[in-house]
């Protein structure tokens, strides 16, 4: 859609739309000298794919709709009430009522159930995702908005749904079995309230949770262990980083890293269960020096917009959208999900507006600060009374001086 749009001129240099097209051209050159097939396609497709789509949507939404920040800020404010849907899908999956299984809800939760593909079999809920650390990483960014609605929010109802909000998906994360959603969810409060200037809450939210991880670690519904996962963990790990020495520049793209630690372990892993390592192994030192620019440029921004914006919920939008960025990396640490189309496709999304609404408030500031609480082409009355005093005085000067030329001539 935007390339039968879009009729200006196109750039390669800007924020975040350079990455896309460095990481565009890595691909191509890792699969020139390391090719590989996934089945019969070449698995360089399927990222050139990604990041030419990456690479349009930033062009779509910076170019072509838009956005202000109030309209980001209604877009994802209906993107969190869309997320109690797959909240109720998660908690519903722990119920095995017969009443719920003999109704078009146990239709529905079947469904959902047969398009799994949780790599071990558990207990554990898979939501909308089809994995378990899929659906886990769409609700911290359901939660993460239930704070940021608690800020913007004006009627007390308002509040208290919206608190009623943050509970439901701490519960469905909590169905999720998910011990790496609980740190990226740790990980985004503590950005958001922090970037809200309490600081005193910050720490008083990082006190509590690390409380409750040291006194309660078994209330994550998990047959293994810390200690047993920590374990698997740690031998995927060890088998990445033989993997990254071995593809230290251009790295093995990512379906072809699965390929060679089913060589090398004898078992088939998607991907690192790290996003750094995980980077690495598939792109290389070079693609993880443009991701760790990415991601230390879009930090960057984010506080300047923050600090740039004289908009309460404004300023509460750079903090939410940074605190998404923040979380998905900490569960990232102990897993990979940004790395799938949906959860990447959040992550992307929210580096995009940041870089974007950057660009609208910091560096084009004048156009952007028109009009910022009143609706857009409404002239606030003190320009009106203004205008109306400036056209009375050249109305009376300009008639004073056709009388003051006429008396001269006469």
């Amino acid at each position: 859609m935007t390339l039968l749009i879009y009729r200006g001129k196109w750039k390669f240099k800007g924020w975040p739309e350079g990455i896309f097209v460095a990481f565009f051209f890595l691909t191509l050159v890792s699969w020139f000298f390391n090719p590989a097939w996934f089945y019969w396609i070449p698995v360089g497709v399927i990222p050139l794919i990604t990041f030419s789509l990456f690479f349009l949507l930033t062009y779509w939404i910076r170019n072509i709709v838009g956005w202000s920040w109030q309209e980001v800020q209604k877009i994802y404010l209906q993107f969190w009430l869309g997320g109690i849907y797959v909240a109720a899908i998660v908690i519903i999956q722990q119920v095995d009522w017969p009443v719920i299984n003999d109704s078009w809800i146990g239709s529905i939760i079947h469904f959902y159930n047969e398009f799994r593909w949780q790599a071990e079999s558990s207990v554990r809920s898979v939501g909308t995702s089809g994995n378990s650390n899929l659906a886990a990483a769409l609700l911290i960014c359901f939660a993460l908005l239930s704070i940021y609605s608690l800020s913007v929010l004006t009627q007390v109802w308002q509040r208290i749904a919206a608190l009623g909000a943050f509970l439901l998906y701490c519960t469905a994360i909590w169905c999720t079995g998910s011990r790496g959603a609980w740190v990226g969810l740790v990980m985004g409060l503590i950005v958001q309230v922090w970037m809200t200037g309490h600081r005193k809450r910050t720490v008083a939210l990082v006190s509590l949770f690390i409380i409750l991880v040291t006194f309660f670690p078994e209330a994550i519904p998990r047959k293994d262990t810390l200690a047993n996962t920590i374990e698997v963990r740690f031998k995927v790990w060890s088998t990445s980083l033989d993997i990254f020495r071995e593809h230290w520049l251009l790295g093995t793209l990512p379906l072809h890293f699965g390929q060679i630690f089913s060589k090398k372990a004898g078992v088939y892993v998607y991907h690192a269960h790290n996003v750094f390592l995980g980077i690495a192994t598939e792109f290389g030192v070079v693609g993880l020096a443009l991701f760790l620019a990415l991601v230390i440029t879009t930090v960057r921004r984010a506080r300047r917009w923050r600090k740039t914006a004289n908009c309460k919920k404004e300023k509460r939008l750079a903090g939410m959208l940074i605190s998404q960025t923040i979380a998905l990396l900490g569960h990232s640490m102990y897993d990979y999900p940004i790395v799938s189309p949906q959860v990447g496709l959040l992550f992307m999304l929210s580096v995009i507006v940041i870089h974007t609404q950057y660009e609208r408030r910091c560096l084009s500031r004048p156009k952007w600060s028109e009009q910022e609480n009143g609706e857009p082409g409404n002239i606030p009355y003190s320009s009106v009374s203004s205008l109306f005093f400036f056209m009375k005085n050249y109305v009376r000067n300009t008639i004073s001086q056709w009388l003051l030329t006429y008396k001269k001539r006469a």
